[in-house]
């Protein structure tokens, strides 16, 4: 014991470290510290760029979430930077007799190998658990695992403070106080970094993609109705100018007259089992004045296309990055009455000469605008569900008249009302739990009950969507 007490030297003198070891410390860990931020910030901008939204664009973090991860990401990198630094200032002996001591591979030990290593596994399992939070729940959803993660840096710094006091014997808590101030503004500005130029990129995706403002709507089609999402995609929205134009799904303007041809083309890409459910869809500004809504769907109908699907805004947070909701509806043959038709022109659809000529049909107008009008009395949307549910039947045609000013959002709320009135005249004559029905076809597709398949195209033909259209 004497012996070891001798030529065993356990006590780290400050006095023996050179300023210019303490300054080259410091160097490392903050180059170690700079490299693991630049790290951890090129992960996250990488795992954005795997999972693109429906219009191709990656998914924009708001810049408080952003500045959170910052912060986590800059607290992480200096208690790593701090953690080499402590390694490396005490990794020397100091004398010929403290080559054996053992704090200082203590030291070393907890700093340099199990930090490191912690955070090793904890950055793999964290990114790898992010990313299928991301895929399952959105992407607004990974800020919620930064707050426990919180206390990764509270342990790692307890870690720093542990090893402090092994060497610190005077005016330890002034110097563990100002370390400590030390770290919290290092962090604070090494979150200022921004190592990639995420505004460049998102600015570029946004400006070669924009977002086109899509209308409400309460109403929307069943989940099972869904399964064929990569339908041709059209689009109206409004240029530079504030001009309405049409964009074909990749943004290229077109005009009506180009519609066959991308329909055309699209339509030989498919297979032979496809094409009775090929519908293009419309993904259309909600302000559009509704007259340009309609000459595209008459261009449509022109060439063989009977139905159309109306994209609404989707407001589930998890699913909103991945679709737009929608509204399935057939295109109305009196658009015929309303644009010129140019010969040669496809004859007008039978359905809409049987309106014509059978005069007993009742007919219930409806004027579409800012104000929704019911056979000349203004109703308000709540009123004109129950309104629609009285007057739905065979027999029944509703005609939609459409003013100047009417937008493509108006026509939208008014075709929401209708089809929320049909879908609760349903669920109300169905002779079996409609919603039960609904949930079979959706778990599988490929089996259905006949009875109740049968039962679902009585329901649609005893509560048939009946429209005409014309402007004011």
């Amino acid at each position: 014991m004497k012996f070891n007490r001798i030529f065993y030297n356990a006590y780290i003198d400050f006095s023996q470290i050179s300023r210019k070891r303490f300054v080259l410390s410091i160097i490392l860990g903050l180059t170690i510290a700079v490299s693991f931020y630049s790290f951890f910030y090129g992960m996250r901008e990488t795992e954005r760029m795997l999972f693109l939204d429906f219009e191709n664009r990656p998914f924009v973090v708001p810049e408080n979430e952003r500045e959170m991860s910052n912060l986590f990401f800059a607290a992480i990198s200096i208690l790593l930077g701090n953690s080499v630094a402590i390694s490396y200032l005490f990794s020397r002996p100091q004398n010929a007799l403290s080559r054996r001591n053992p704090k200082r591979g203590r030291i070393f030990n907890d700093q340099g190998f199990l930090g490191l290593n912690f955070i090793y596994w904890f950055t793999k399992m964290w990114f790898l658990f992010s990313t299928f939070v991301s895929l399952y729940f959105g992407p607004s959803f990974i800020i919620e695992l930064f707050w426990p993660s919180l206390l990764i840096i509270v342990v790692l710094y307890f870690e720093s403070w542990k090893t402090l006091s092994l060497v610190i014997k005077k005016s330890r808590w002034k110097i563990m106080g100002l370390h400590l101030l030390v770290c919290f503004c290092l962090t604070v500005c090494l979150s200022q970094l921004d190592v990639i130029n995420y505004k460049k990129i998102d600015n570029s995706y946004y400006a070669a993609h924009p977002t086109v403002d899509v209308p409400s709507s309460d109403y929307k089609d069943e989940d099972y109705l869904k399964r064929y999402y990569d339908n041709l995609v059209f689009k109206i929205d409004f240029d530079s100018k504030g001009e309405v134009c049409v964009l074909s799904e990749r943004n290229k303007p077109m005009d009506l007259n180009d519609i066959y041809s991308y329909v055309t083309e699209w339509r030989s890409g498919l297979v032979e089992e496809l094409q009775p459910r090929a519908t293009p869809r419309l993904r259309a500004n909600k302000m559009v004045p509704i007259r340009f809504i309609k000459e595209f769907e008459f261009k449509m109908y022109q060439i063989g296309q009977l139905k159309i699907i109306y994209e609404i805004e989707n407001e589930n947070e998890i699913t909103k990055y991945l679709f737009n909701n929608q509204i399935k509806h057939p295109i109305s043959p009196s658009l015929h009455t309303i644009f010129p038709r140019k010969l040669p022109a496809p004859p007008t659809s039978p359905y809409y000469d049987f309106i014509k000529e059978e005069r007993t049909l009742d007919t219930i107008r409806i004027d579409v605008s800012k104000k929704v009008m019911l056979n000349d009395i203004r109703v308000s949307y709540e009123e004109l569900v129950k309104k629609f549910k009285k007057h739905i039947n065979r027999e029944t045609v509703f005609e939609y008249v459409y003013d100047d000013e009417a937008l493509y959002q108006d026509y939208i709320n008014v075709l929401s009302c209708h089809n929320e009135a049909i879908l609760e005249l349903k669920k109300a004559h169905s002779n079996f739990d409609y919603e039960e029905m609904i949930l079979e076809i959706d778990r599988n597709p490929f089996s259905r009950n006949r009875a109740h398949s049968d039962e679902l195209w009585r329901l649609k033909r005893e509560f048939p969507i009946q429209i005409t259209e014309r402007f004011k």
